[in-house]
């Protein structure tokens, strides 16, 4: 399968052959006119979606802000733009677990809690020995890092400013399953699971005052938790004992209730993306990694899949920008072709073989408060389901 559907990139991709790297870092791809290289005797584990190798060595370039492709391959962590024309090698990694780049993408969290800079005053820090099962970058800068790791009862938060690691004690002991950040950088939403009920939370930064604001009921799962990017409204993806998945929405000014949105029966949904402006929302459906579906959510009744004719699994990996979704191809532990689509369905090709990617947008525009129902309305009961 994986055959096929590269034979496809490369036939419909740019021509990105004759690459040089100069002393920045950056590679510059020719136009299409130029001649491309003669084939190596082996075919590259990763290639640009021309079939181009990428360049040897890494002159560990600074990335522009277009380049807000980023992906693992061949031991270097790379930049490329969504048009594929302009690619920058970052640095050498060994481990880039999460691979999860800051609100500013100037930094990038790897393996273990190491973090690494990319542009001048960005922090690098070495690996913390902490696996996170649920994190989230503090905005809209990128100050910190919330995480939860395996068997801990609470979160912890790792500061930019030094390093250290200070554990978030004032909040409830529970499993701690997803975590997000409010773009104002002054509040967070968790979802935790204690003794087999899940529940949404929010707490301020430092994970004091939490308060409970939704609770499942009859064994409704919440997989995936975001913040809309003006911060007025937290999202969500239940998935209902009933069989049905759902996305939900609380108005962070009432928090009295929720409302229903796109609703998929009989598929679960995770991997919540809500896209810049707070207009499309990118969900994966499946049961996991080998049989999941990047789909693209326009409205509460209209959801599609955001590659109709892959014939592989595929995964949401973020937003590009407003209108532009990066997706990857490829099953459980296998390497991922990206390829960027709009929400129109035009597919452009990028990458084949990456071992991990991400999107590296800038945050702009960020509330500087966290919506808060009027005093009255603290003092009603909530319905049933919301606590």
């Amino acid at each position: 399968m994986r055959g096929s559907r590269s034979t496809m990139l490369l036939a419909t991709a740019l021509l990105l052959a004759a690459c040089t790297t100069g002393d920045d870092g950056v590679t510059d791809v020719p136009s299409a006119t130029q001649a491309p290289a003669s084939p190596s005797a082996e075919a590259p584990t990763t290639t640009l979606a021309s079939g181009e190798a990428l360049p040897a060595g890494c002159d560990r370039g600074a990335p522009d802000r277009t380049q807000t492709v980023a992906f693992v391959a061949e031991g270097r962590a790379w930049a490329l733009d969504p048009g594929g024309t302009r690619l920058t090698c970052l640095f050498r990694v060994r481990d880039p677990g999460p691979f999860a780049w800051g609100p500013q993408g100037d930094r990038v969290l790897l393996g273990d809690l190491a973090v690494r800079g990319v542009e001048p005053g960005a922090p690098t820090f070495p690996a913390a020995e902490a696996s996170p099962v649920a994190f989230d970058w503090g905005h809209p800068i990128g100050l910190a890092v919330v995480f939860a790791a395996r068997g801990d009862p609470t979160p912890d938060k790792r500061f930019m400013d030094d390093g250290r690691i200070e554990p978030l004690g004032s909040l409830p002991d529970g499993r701690y399953l997803d975590v997000a950040y409010h773009p104002s950088g002054l509040a967070l939403a968790f979802v935790i699971d204690r003794q087999g009920e899940q529940s949404i939370w929010l707490s301020t930064n430092e994970g004091e005052e939490p308060v409970r604001l939704v609770f499942s009921k009859g064994g409704t799962r919440f997989t995936s938790i975001a913040f809309t990017p003006g911060g007025e409204r937290l999202v969500w993806a239940a998935q209902h004992a009933s069989g049905y998945s759902q996305i939900h929405t609380m108005a962070l000014d009432r928090r009295t209730g929720f409302t229903d949105g796109w609703r998929g029966d009989g598929q679960q949904a995770s991997n919540l993306s809500i896209a810049p402006g707070g207009r499309s929302t990118a969900i994966d459906l499946g049961t996991g990694c080998a049989d999941r579906t990047a789909t693209i959510v326009l409205g509460p009744r209209v959801g599609r899949p955001a590659l109709p004719g892959a014939s592989e699994p595929s995964t949401a990996i973020g937003w590009l920008d407003r209108s532009t979704l990066l997706v990857g191809i490829g099953g459980c532990r296998e390497p991922l072709d990206l390829v960027a689509v709009d929400i129109a369905g035009n597919e452009t090709p990028l990458v084949v073989g990456a071992e991990v990617a991400a999107t590296r947008t800038v945050t702009t525009s960020a509330p500087d408060s966290v919506p808060a129902p009027p005093v009255e309305a603290e003092e009603e009961p909530p319905p049933g389901g919301v606590g």
